[in-house]
């Protein structure tokens, strides 16, 4: 299966079956209504019922793009106490943007998603910025449940200021653990975090918030003394030169700072978690083939970000 954007032939094979841009443009972006349906589902999912009175009657204000109650006169719009109550752009703009988010295989840049969408570059980047914002929430609910298990403290940025590598580098640290089906094979989840430092307190914390752990499941790690913490509750194996064990982990940090350099040209250290966020979601969603639907759950579960 083929789209196109920007004339690139873009392939979405091996990652679910997502709605096509010509599947879109019909079905939304020329229908104006069926977008208000769309937010309207998200706002009201068992029908319009007013927050003041209670009452289930209403009519649609044109001019001022609101829903207003029958009775008390109560004026509400869809996009109201969501992370989009601000939102200025049409229902259809801003489905359309989403829907480049959350399909792009390697991410889209502000600059490529504001020449999309039409719009000026700082109108994309809040867009982007709120998407990933979703995304995060999204991770915060699943945790990883395997047998085996990958992880490691890796780094991201632009080479070190002081020259020194490893643990002394000032890159930004950041912590991940990849589930596997079987041992160094078949990558399932992925879980990443920034961290403050390449710390034993810091890891058995998010282990146990995250990751499922007994004695039977076994850990991957690269002989690092900060996993010793975790080994009277997981069985920790640590690789030799000869017999490397995290080849798929490796795999995924290398294409994170790939992404962050010929995608999205360098990140400030601010925005990094969100890109984190991004990235994550985009793995463990390899195989999506409900997108809309996640989407319409999302900002339906979303609230108000400044």
């Amino acid at each position: 299966m083929y789209y196109k954007r920007n004339n690139k032939r873009l392939s979405v094979s091996g990652r679910g079956d997502y709605m096509s841009t010509s599947d879109f443009i019909i079905q939304y972006y020329t229908n104006l209504d069926a977008c208000r349906k769309f937010f309207y589902d998200i706002k009201w999912p068992t029908g319009y019922y007013c927050e003041k009175c209670g009452c289930t009657h209403y009519y649609f204000m044109k001019t001022k793009n609101c829903y207003r109650c029958a009775n008390c006169k109560h004026d509400e719009r869809l996009l109201s106490n969501t992370i989009f109550q601000d939102n200025k752009l049409p229902l259809n703009v801003l489905l359309y943007g989403l829907l480049l988010i959350f399909t792009a295989h390697n991410g889209i840049s502000s600059m490529e998603l504001s020449k999309e969408l039409k719009v000026n570059y700082k109108t994309a980047c809040l867009l982007q910025t709120k998407a990933r914002i979703l995304m995060k929430n999204s991770n915060s609910k699943r945790f990883l449940d395997s047998d085996f298990y990958e992880s490691d403290v890796a780094y991201t940025g632009a080479p070190s200021h002081n020259g020194k590598r490893g643990l002394g580098t000032d890159k930004q640290p950041f912590l991940i653990v990849l589930s596997t089906e079987q041992e160094n094979q078949y990558p399932r989840f992925v879980k990443m975090q920034e961290v403050t430092t390449d710390s034993s307190n810091i890891i058995k914390g998010y282990f146990e918030k995250y990751v499922k752990m007994s004695k039977e499941r076994k850990l991957n790690t690269d002989c690092k003394t900060t996993y010793n913490i975790l080994k009277n509750r997981i069985g920790v194996i640590d690789y030799d030169n000869d017999n490397h064990r995290l080849y798929f982990l490796n795999k995924i940090i290398s294409n994170l700072n790939s992404q962050f350099i010929d995608r999205f040209h360098g990140v400030t250290k601010r925005m990094l978690p969100l890109y984190y966020s991004e990235f994550e979601w985009r793995f463990n969603h390899r195989n999506c083939k409900s997108i809309m639907d996640k989407i319409k759950n999302y900002i339906m579960q979303s609230s108000i970000a400044t």
